[in-house]
């Protein structure tokens, strides 16, 4: 939060030193961050007048000047400039001057002639035209008004203040405005605070003969405020406005965006104007969009809406969305002749979701996000209005619509004075209390031991209910001088505390990879363009799209990783430097992918396996084990994938339902090589947050089978381009009675005796029934149909 000096002055006396200023906010539990100048930087800037020039002897476009600046004897100066004159005041930098730019200034000589010093303009002061006329020239400014020679540049130009830059502790929204910081500032001052009054401007006309409001959803809208103005005069705002828009960081663009961006910055409260003539019959209407629902904002971007984002819209479109941003088709341009001001309250809670489903957080978004009060929205329109008639910008129509459907009133509570001591160990009395907190302009009245406090609109943060005496003994505490407090050692009551459900199913993946015999690493987040081109990601896969670090430590870590795979070789590749001859690893790590907004984040799982007893199939039956363990809804299947970075014929998809959950695979010697790997490396990826989805909440159990289980296996002959899994599957359809399961596959075989293109596939499987013994003929019967399945399949028994 920036607090121009200026400002604050215009509505608290200020009667401490900048140094003391700091220490009594960091009390109250402000901390300034920074006390900027107006003009940083810039020093040995000075006003001087132009006594002679006379042409430069050997160059002619250099004049030579000699300039008062106040000193003893006059200044040789040197320029180029045409602007400069006999008698004309222009800034100077003399000698060991510091430009805006941190540019020092020496003496030097220009084409012979020796030269003390320089003409300067405004970019080379970091002055504009917002701050002074002819600043915002490329040439050297010439003073309008008549100045002291020698005057600091500062003083010239009334720049000569500074700026405290505040930090403010969340639950402060009060103070996120220069009207409630003022407040602030006054009672640590302990001063009184000048609250402005608003001048209400009645207005010609009727509002109702040109706009309409309704609000569909007052859930997420409890106040809807708006004002009309016509025939606009829409040109730059005046200096005194620029000048403050720009000392709190603000670009001035025109008299009604600066109104609306000066009471944002004044009140602390998000405006809109709406150019009246794009909104249909006037007609705004405050309701949850359509899902699928676009809307092009103000930065020209089409955004795509849900039906959980509130939207502003006129009977045929949308025209803005709420809390975030305008919508371009009613922006205001220089053709605007009517605006209709928006000031209202929309739930912190959907714009945070809104903004953060649409990757864009702006200003206002940020403000409704932390937290907005319905009277400081009327405050806020009054406020605009009454600058709208201050700079002459427009006739303002009659009238406020203001569709509220919460309640204004001040909220009354009730706190115990013996209670607020206890938590801050001191012995105050109930009057100390209430004039400690008539300083910050919390009303109160003692009744014995207790306190009846009336918390203005302005404090959202003091709860109503049992928080609030905590609330209030804060506020005396922050009053009374943290300093002041007696140091005592901490007490509280423990309770078993617990993770969440997210948290819970990590530790679970951890545990059972663990036990399966994997070792947990970390890897660094970043990785290398070489190694992200090395896995040969495909242009339509979004690993492809990685995110670049603007400042990254090295080439080799210029990337955001989207996969974990780099990260695994690499460690792979260690071990086997380190001659360990073996190992099984795993992580669980985030990846990022690059989106037009803002990278989206994902986990994965990883798992890496090298060593002479290790396979494919090692890897398979890892990974099988693994999700076998953590108890997931529905069957994991695999299919033939095509990722370039393992070996062909030794790769596959990892499937639940037929969604892709997963990849496991032979590493490619093309990676391997990269790494310095030698073969027999194998590595497996998984969705941690599909699988999260895909968990059971409970574990089911089943009897022991009581009765015999008859093992069977046979071998068919297939098309080379069939899957084991889909003879399984076969298997699995036929329709038989006894029970059939644990489907394994344990040869295949390609040579003497099978046609060519084709092999031969054996699988050993199991038959039982859950209530009797299987007799021979039921056995026979269930063997001879699951064959006859495979048969009609193309699956000829071998």
């Amino acid at each position: 939060m920036k607090l121009p000096l200026k400002w604050l002055k215009e509505y608290v006396d200020f009667n401490v030193s900048i140094e003391e200023f700091v220490a009594r906010l960091a009390g109250r539990g402000f901390e300034v961050a920074e006390v900027i100048d107006e003009m940083p930087n810039v020093k040995n800037i000075v006003v001087c007048t132009v006594l002679e020039m006379q042409q430069h002897p050997n160059a002619e476009k250099l004049t030579v000047c000699r300039v008062d600046t106040g000193a003893d004897a006059p200044v040789q100066i040197v320029t180029n400039s045409k602007r400069v004159y006999v008698g004309a005041q222009v800034p100077v930098a003399l000698d060991g001057a510091v430009l805006a730019d941190g540019f020092e200034i020496k003496p030097t000589k220009l084409r012979g002639v020796e030269s003390f010093g320089m003409f300067c303009g405004g970019k080379e002061m970091g002055v504009t035209e917002a701050d002074y006329d002819g600043a915002g020239l490329d040439e050297v400014l010439v003073f309008n008004e008549k100045h002291p020679n020698g005057q600091r540049v500062q003083e010239a130009f009334d720049m000569d203040s500074v700026i405290f830059d505040i930090e403010l502790t969340p639950n402060h929204t009060d103070c996120m405005s220069i009207i409630g910081m003022c407040r602030e500032v006054a009672a640590a001052l302990g001063q009184k605070f000048n609250e402005p009054v608003i001048r209400q401007v009645a207005g010609e006309g009727c509002i109702n003969d040109y706009a309409s409001v309704t609000v569909k959803n007052p859930e997420l809208c409890p106040r809807y405020c708006a004002r009309v103005v016509t025939d606009l005069n829409i040109e730059p705002s005046p200096k005194w406005m620029q000048r403050k828009l720009k000392s709190v960081g603000l670009r001035p663009i025109n008299n009604i965006v600066d109104i609306t961006n000066y009471v944002l910055v004044e009140y602390g409260h998000p405006m809109h104007s709406f150019d009246l003539a794009c909104v249909e019959n006037g007609s705004i209407i405050v309701r949850n969009a359509v899902e699928g629902e676009k809307v092009t904002t103000l930065d020209s971007k089409e955004r795509t809406m849900s039906e959980s984002m509130l939207l502003i819209a006129d009977p045929s479109k949308g025209v803005g969305i709420a809390g975030v941003m305008g919508g371009e088709n009613s922006e205001i341009t220089a053709n605007t002749k009517a605006t209709l001001f928006e000031s209202a309250v929309f739930m912190s809670a959907n714009i945070r979701h809104t903004a953060k489903a649409l990757h864009h957080v702006t200003d206002s978004a940020a403000r409704f996000i932390k937290g907005v009060e319905p009277v400081n929205a009327m405050l806020a329109l009054n406020r605009a209005i009454e600058l709208v008639e201050e700079l002459k910008a427009g006739k303002v129509i009659g009238g406020t619509i203001d569709v509220c459907n919460t309640d204004i009133n001040e909220r009354v509570i009730k706190v115990s004075c013996s209670r607020v001591n206890s938590i801050i160990n001191l012995e105050l009395s109930p009057e100390e209390m209430v004039n400690m907190l008539d300083t910050i302009n919390i009303s109160a009245k003692a009744e014995g031991d207790e306190l009846t406090v009336t918390i203005p609109h302005f404090r959202t943060d003091i709860q109503s209910d049992y928080q609030a005496t905590w609330d209030i003994a804060e506020e005396i505490a922050r009053i009374y001088g943290y300093d002041k407090l007696k140091r005592t050692l901490m007490v509280g009551d423990t309770f078993s505390g617990s993770i969440g459900s997210e948290f819970k199913f990590e530790d679970d993946v951890k545990d059972t990879l663990a036990a399966l015999g994997g070792f947990e690493v970390y890897n660094y987040n970043f990785i290398s363009a070489a190694e992200l081109d090395v896995l040969g990601f495909a242009d339509s896969d979004e690993r492809k799209k990685a995110v670049r670090i603007l400042n990254p430590l090295g080439e080799d870590q210029s990337l955001m990783r989207t996969s974990l795979m780099a990260g695994m070789m690499k460690v792979l590749s260690l071990n086997n430097s380190r001659k360990t001859g073996f190992g099984r690893f795993f992580e669980v790590g985030n990846i990022h992918i690059d989106a037009p907004e803002l990278p989206k984040q994902h986990k994965r799982i990883a798992i890496a396996l090298f060593g002479a007893e290790e396979s494919f199939f090692t890897m398979k039956g890892f990974v099988e084990q693994f999700l076998e363990g953590m108890n997931l809804d529905g069957s994991i299947t695999f299919a033939v994938s095509d990722y370039d970075y393992f070996q062909p014929g030794q790769r596959a998809l990892v499937l639940s339902g037929g969604e892709r959950i997963g990849e496991i695979g032979t590493v490619h010697p093309r990676v391997l090589k990269h790494f310095e790997l030698p073969a027999g490396a194998y590595y497996a990826e998984l969705d941690f947050d599909k699988l999260f989805k895909l968990k059971k909440d409970r574990i089911t159990y089943r009897a022991i089978p009581r009765y015999p289980i008859v093992k069977r296996d046979l071998a068919v002959v297939v098309e080379e381009k069939v899957t084991a899994q889909t003879v399984a599957d076969i298997i699995a359809s036929a329709e038989v009675a006894p029970i059939v399961e644990d489907i394994l596959l344990f040869d295949a075989y390609r040579g003497k005796g099978v046609p060519e293109g084709s092999k031969s596939l054996a699988f050993s499987f199991s038959l039982r029934a859950e209530d009797h013994t299987l007799t021979d003929e039921e056995i026979t019967a269930a063997f001879n149909k699951i064959i006859a399945t495979l048969d009609e399949n193309g699956a000829k028994l071998r």
